[in-house]
């Protein structure tokens, strides 16, 4: 009985280390094996996860061109802004200097001591039936346009004047210019006449042997003689 309980214990003791080896083997290779299956399993191409990846870099391709074109336009925007403050600013200077200086005149003139001006016309006797019709011009501006009728030809004849313009004007230089026809024809007298501050400048027309005269004075008076 001894004898066989050792020899039992003996191969017992041999068979062991062989089994551990086979377990050990069996049990690693089912281990490798899944793991490696998990590790390296691909994800199917068109996959939901796949067609969101795809969404969401077209959706930010999409933003970055919006935002470049975008940028662009604003840089386009505020530099026409910035050209039209300029100009607005520009405008404003040139309306408040222009506005400054209409203020200055203004002033000026009403500081001015009253000055007139007065522009006549006659003619003698002779003359006086020939003058059809008048054209007055100051500094460049019509003034005056008439037909001289038989009355006024009549109060010619006897000496007497038409005032063709009375008005305040500035007390300096005016350019006068008379255009009167006389027999058809038209003559045409340019004067330069500087008005008296404070008084009435005359400047007189007249036709005198067919042909236009002029004679100017000044009054500190409203009667002109």
């Amino acid at each position: 009985m001894k004898r066989e309980a050792l020899a039992a214990l003996t191969a017992l003791g041999m068979a062991l280390p062989a089994l551990r080896a086979q377990d050990t083997t069996r049990a690693q290779r089912p281990v490798t094996s899944d793991t490696t299956k998990r590790l390296t399993a691909a994800v199917p191409a068109g996959t939901p996860l796949e067609q969101l990846v795809a969404e969401e870099a077209q959706r930010r391709a999409n933003i970055a061109r919006v935002l470049l074109i975008t940028n662009a336009q604003v840089a386009v925007q505020q530099e026409a802004l910035r050209n039209l403050s300029d100009q607005l600013y520009v405008s404003e200077q040139l309306v408040g200097a222009t506005h400054g200086q209409l203020a200055l005149a203004a002033e000026a003139l009403n500081k001015q001591p009253s000055t007139t001006l007065s522009v006549l016309f006659a003619a003698d006797s002779l003359s006086a039936p020939r003058v059809g019709s008048l054209a007055l011009s100051i500094d460049g501006a019509n003034t005056a346009m008439m037909s001289v009728s038989d009355t006024t030809r009549t109060a010619f004849r006897v000496g007497a004047a038409d005032e063709l313009f009375r008005g305040s004007v500035l007390p300096t230089p005016h350019t006068i210019v008379l255009t009167a026809t006389v027999n058809g024809q038209p003559q045409q007298l340019v004067t330069r006449v500087r008005a008296l501050g404070d008084a009435v400048t005359y400047v007189q027309f007249a036709i005198q042997d067919g042909k236009l005269v002029q004679t100017s004075w000044a009054s500190r008076t409203t009667n002109p003689f």
